[in-house]
């Protein structure tokens, strides 16, 4: 029996079970899709947590609604450092506005929203 190994830093790779869309679908709705890109929409609820999905994309966040604290956690429970660009983006914005990031694709894991408001924003999903 030989066992595939697959690459985590390859995003082409991982599982598509795994899609924010589809394993996070309260969290995650399309509002538009092409070949080239995916808009959608994101809510989480205060002290809400997201099931465990990827981003394989590259894209642009823009929050309208935001407030720390914001949590990363990995598929095994471990919480993430707070170093990932949209934890950083989050920490460092005076809250005048919209919050733009620029996110690099994102492997598996999930958020816990564990502030008393509901995130929402908008993500550019960059497909090619």
């Amino acid at each position: 029996m030989t066992t595939k190994v697959i690459d985590q830093t390859d995003p082409t790779q991982w599982d598509p079970k795994l899609d924010a869309v589809i394993a996070a679908p309260g969290n995650h709705k399309v509002l538009f899709e092409n070949d080239r890109l995916r808009v959608l929409e994101v809510i989480l609820k205060p002290d809400e947590e997201e099931p465990t999905h990827h981003h394989r994309w590259p894209s642009v966040f823009v929050f309208d609604q935001v407030e720390g604290p914001i949590h990363d956690f990995a598929p095994d429970g471990t919480m993430m450092p707070p170093n990932r660009d949209v934890i950083q983006a989050v920490q460092a914005w005076d809250g005048q506005g919209c919050l733009v990031v620029h996110m690099a694709p994102q492997p598996a894991g999930r958020v816990l929203n564990a502030s008393s408001k509901t995130l929402h924003g908008i993500r550019v999903e960059m497909k090619s």
